[in-house]
């Protein structure tokens, strides 16, 4: 007997990762239908529209998204660095202070990240 169209997309999700909606299309007829079932099921979690986690499980729960897989499913390319204020500390040249802020540098977008998910463009290349 041949699996169902949602056991085979399920085949196809790999835990750690995050998948943009355009990436599932080719395993699904109906992607929107299945990714509502996969994230009501617990298999994905919604991240933003069209940006999905499928979580790692460990004893002690789940893990969180990588914040280098979420920047390159965001901007669909692997060209970009994550960078803290934090990096000048460790040169000796910032303050004590610890910040909670990332700047990603790229050539695709600019913007604001107000969290790593959440995006304000201010301009987009």
């Amino acid at each position: 007997m041949r699996p169902s169209t949602l056991e085979q997309l399920r085949r196809h999700l790999r835990p750690g990762r995050v998948y943009r909606r355009e990436e599932l299309l080719p395993w699904s007829h109906s992607v929107d239908r299945h990714l509502k079932e996969l994230t009501v099921d617990g298999t994905l979690q919604k991240l933003r529209t069209g940006l999905y986690y499928c979580p790692r499980k460990f004893e002690f729960g789940e893990a969180p998204a990588d914040e280098h897989e979420v920047v390159k499913a965001f901007l669909k390319t692997d060209r970009f660095v994550v960078t803290s204020p934090n990096a000048y500390n460790q040169l000796g040249l910032g303050t004590t202070q610890l910040y909670n802020k990332r700047v990603v540098y790229n050539q695709n977008v600019m913007g604001h990240f107000r969290s790593a998910i959440e995006w304000s463009p201010s301009n987009v290349a």
